[in-house]
């Protein structure tokens, strides 16, 4: 009597283990074990970490794998397997050969919750490369293997294993245990535990049947909704099931149900499908008011982009000429240009006597040394001191004369920075205190020449600033120097 009750508990026992094979998604399996080498009596141990899939449903029974393995020898074998240890990726496949459950090539065919006892069995078969320190050692080869598992519990199997191995010039035999992990934890498509024709996880209650409608679950349905009362969230009000029963509110009480509010958690108006109105283009006018919405614009033109006419760059409305296109600095318009040259003032070296473009606007008897830009005066030749001295050189005066000039015509100019600047040769405190005496010296002549003391600044950079390298004669001599800057207009 017990041991024939000892060997049903134990059928049913191994029955229940099975239930669930290699069905998951993504399967991971680790194997752990031992064996020898055939090419040499060697003994070997190891382990290997395998990844396969079932979603390709097309594959049937197959289910692509790679894998990653290594391998290690006792320590007075370390001639072995390139000085006792190896490891090597492959790529292959699984061919699920036997289990009661759809996607294996033998199908007893036992369907539902009590499976068969004989569990689930197994080919491997890849293409691999092992890894060695001497390349000549392993490389290229392949490996079969075969094994059998059971389901300890859902998603988790554990069996025997054996595989071949070839690594370069190496046969390689082992055995051992695999443990299998599903990933992630699914409940087979074809399962029907509870006969009521809702399989796999579309069942919600998979030990109790009920009616598709339900989703195989007993349909109590206490307030008539369709919904079950199992499922139901309300069940003495009446709603639909896409809100589990529930009738629809209005979360942000802005007049909208919820199924309808595009904004459940913030109140907005109807017509904007009850969200508040955005700024779709950050300009600062919300949509509704904004004639522009997908285009930024000023408040001032209703939140559409400025035009601009004579495509000077001003926008029209702040373009004090319209028809002509300008310069931004003078409210669109263009320049005058006083004597005719067609070298505007602005940068006209010589705003009354007219000259050419190539002369700064001169005429060509005087060679102008200076171009005038938005932000300096440029200088076509150097300003020159006595050596380690702030004392003009007189072949200096031509140069500050046209820039004296210059800035006696051109009134917008309201600042003129003239800055000093050395090499790095000498101590450079001294540097410092030389260029500012230069930078002086040049503004104390433009003073001389007519320059109103106020609209020119001296500064000393030393040879904090320097335009080039000070490894070079060459360089050293560029970095000795006077800027002349405009700081306001």
């Amino acid at each position: 009597m017990h041991t024939h009750f000892r060997l049903v508990t134990l059928t049913a026992l191994l029955t229940s283990l099975s239930v669930y094979a290699e069905q998951s998604p993504v399967n991971i399996h680790l194997e752990v074990g031992g064996g020898s080498g055939l090419d040499r009596a060697v003994p070997v141990t190891g382990a290997g970490l395998k990844v396969d899939t079932t979603l390709l449903k097309f594959l049937g029974p197959i289910a692509p794998q790679v894998e990653m393995f290594g391998l290690s020898t006792f320590n007075n074998f370390t001639g072995y397997l390139d000085q006792g240890a190896a490891f090597g990726l492959g790529l292959g496949a699984r061919l699920r050969l036997f289990n009661d459950e759809k996607g294996y090539y033998f199908n007893p065919g036992a369907k539902g919750r009590s499976g068969n006892f004989w569990g689930n069995w197994y080919f491997d078969a890849h293409f691999a490369w092992s890894f060695a320190k001497d390349p000549r050692e392993l490389g290229p080869g392949f490996d079969v293997g075969t094994g059998y598992s059971f389901s300890l519990v859902e998603a988790l199997h554990l069996g025997p294993f054996v595989t071949f191995r070839l690594m370069g010039p190496h046969q390689v035999i082992m055995a051992g245990l695999a443990v299998t992990i599903g990933a992630p934890d699914t409940i087979p498509a074809e399962t029907d535990w509870d006969n009521d024709g809702v399989f796999g996880e579309t069942d919600k209650c998979p030990d109790t049947a009920g009616p598709k409608e339900s989703n195989g679950c007993p349909a109590d349905d206490k307030d008539k909704d369709g919904t079950p009362d199992k499922t139901d969230k309300c069940v003495e009000v009446a709603g639909p099931k896409e809100n589990s029963g529930c009738p629809w509110g209005d979360k942000d009480s802005d007049g909208l149900l919820d199924n309808e509010d595009k904004c459940v958690d913030q109140a907005g108006p109807k017509e904007n499908g009850g969200c508040p109105w955005g700024d779709k283009d950050a300009d600062g006018l919300l949509d509704n008011a904004d004639k522009c919405p997908d285009q930024a614009g000023p408040k001032e033109n209703d939140g559409c982009p400025d035009t601009d006419k004579d495509g000077d760059g001003v926008v029209d409305r702040l373009d004090a000429c319209l028809e002509v296109a300008g310069e931004k600095d003078n409210k669109g318009c263009p320049y005058p240009d006083t004597d005719g040259d067609g070298v505007n003032d602005r940068v006209d070296n010589c705003v009354k006597d007219p000259g050419p473009a190539s002369n700064q606007g001169c005429p060509e008897k005087v060679k102008q040394l200076v171009v005038i830009t938005r932000e300096k005066l440029v200088i076509k030749d150097k300003v020159y001191f006595d050596l380690n001295k702030a004392t003009l050189q007189a072949r200096s005066n031509a140069l500050l004369d046209q820039i004296a000039a210059i800035l006696k015509d051109h009134t917008e100019i309201k600042m003129l920075q003239v800055e000093g600047h050395t090499d790095n040769t000498g101590v450079a405190e001294k540097n410092l205190t030389l260029s500012q005496d230069r930078a002086n010296s040049v503004k104390a002549y433009l003073v001389k020449k007519g320059v109103e003391d106020a609209r020119v600044k001296a500064i000393g950079f030393g040879q904090t600033k320097p335009a080039d390298t000070n490894d070079t004669p060459v360089g050293r001599d560029n970095n000795r120097r006077v800027e002349f800057n405009i700081l306001d207009q």
